[in-house]
């Protein structure tokens, strides 16, 4: 079997679990210990409190520390509304291109990984490579936490992470973080016709926005990271809801707010600025009226930023690739989170970022043959002491 054929079957397969982040992931995970078994795998799974999803870890040689860690989330955007052509969960081939959802986001990385497994075990390993699989990546990378924090913590050591999400193979060193969350506003409803007896929320949200639209301002003008669009930080609202009724002052509104943050500046530091306007500028006038008035910001998700590894290492990811110079991108991945665990960190993968998420998402075949390459190379530097 060529590797093509080899890596869209395990992908076909892989598509087949629908595992929107909404529901659980524990049969893929099945299917993933029950295919890299006859390579001797260890196995460790990190269940959320519910216990109907996890996160899985796969180690293969030795059990030593220095490996390289191979890293990829099983949860896929829901399909709902979107104008697919076909079953979004049956794969299939176009051309060149294979069609499912997550084929490129980013089942076809964890395609990859299983393809090169055969490759990597026949040799004689010196240092463990380890396949870890996540959940909840898309819904603020909120699943991939306690697995990161234990191989950081563990005596596993690795020398690397590499986590798949698609960057068409080339090498990203580097990506925002933030912080993305709900501000919600508590105000005294009444008759419209005397509103200062009362707490418009809609209006007090106006005003919470006026703030952070002034942090986008300076952040705009603040400190810059070059090689990143916008090399900015920045930070917005996106979603606002609030009030009852044209002539009731509002008594509720709440807004979604998110801020991407450069490496190396605090996501928490702006925070703790729209916390201090909120509580010093605009909490007092509304408890004056009614004690029981006022302002929460609930932080949903955490997303870390990536900083560059060193020189060293990122040249040596470089010449794996064959690639001159890495690139620095704007969204934000679990590279930061293994990152911030203790393990040095890259993001590449297969496929085109522009293609995730979208009907009829797809990838092509040669991509994923690359990708099975790039991972087989990195397989073979295990076998060096």
């Amino acid at each position: 079997m060529s590797i093509a054929q080899d890596v869209t079957k395990h992908l076909a397969d892989i598509v087949g679990f629908p595992t929107v982040s909404s529901v659980s992931n524990l049969a893929l995970l099945d299917h993933l210990e029950a295919v890299t078994a006859p390579f001797g795998a260890r196995v460790r799974r990190f269940p959320n409190a519910e216990g109907n999803k996890a996160s899985l870890l796969v180690s293969i040689g030795p059990d030593a520390p220095g490996g390289i860690v191979f890293s990829g989330h099983t949860d896929v955007v829901p399909t709902q509304g979107q104008a697919w052509s076909a079953d979004p969960f049956t794969l299939r081939q176009q051309g060149s291109r294979v069609i499912g959802r997550g084929a490129t986001d980013m089942k076809g990385f964890l395609a990859c990984c299983i393809a090169a497994l055969p490759g990597i075990a026949s040799r004689p390993l010196k240092r463990p490579v380890h396949l870890a699989f996540s959940y909840d990546e898309e819904v603020g990378c909120t699943g991939v936490g306690d697995m990161a924090e234990w191989i950081g913590k563990s005596n596993l050591a690795p020398r690397l992470a590499v986590i798949g999400e698609p960057t068409g193979m080339d090498l990203v060193a580097a990506h925002k973080g933030g912080l993305i969350g709900w501000a919600r506003i508590r105000g005294k409803p009444g008759h419209s016709s005397q509103p200062d007896r009362y707490v418009n929320a809609v209006m007090t949200a106006g005003d919470l926005i006026g703030e952070i639209n002034r942090i986008r301002a300076d952040m705009r003008a603040g400190p810059q990271f070059e090689g990143l669009d916008p090399p900015y930080s920045t930070i917005q609202v996106n979603v606002i809801r609030g009030g009852l009724h044209g002539n009731i002052v509002a008594e509720s509104c709440e807004f979604f707010w998110e801020m991407r943050i450069i490496p190396g500046e605090s996501d928490y530091a702006v925070l703790e600025r729209i916390k201090a306007y909120a509580a010093d500028v605009l909490e007092p006038a509304m408890k004056a009226v009614d004690p029981d008035c006022g302002i929460t910001l609930d932080v949903q998700a955490r997303i870390p930023g990536l900083k560059p590894e060193s020189e060293a290492l990122t040249g040596q990811m470089l010449d794996f690739l064959g690639q001159v110079s890495p690139r620095y991108v704007s969204y934000g991945t679990e590279a930061g989170i293994f990152q911030m665990a203790g393990v040095p960190s890259f993001v590449v993968g297969p496929g085109d970022i522009a293609d995730a998420h979208q009907p009829d998402e797809g990838i092509e075949i040669s991509e994923l043959e690359r990708c099975v390459a790039f991972l087989d190379r990195l397989g073979e530097s295990c076998c060096e002491r």
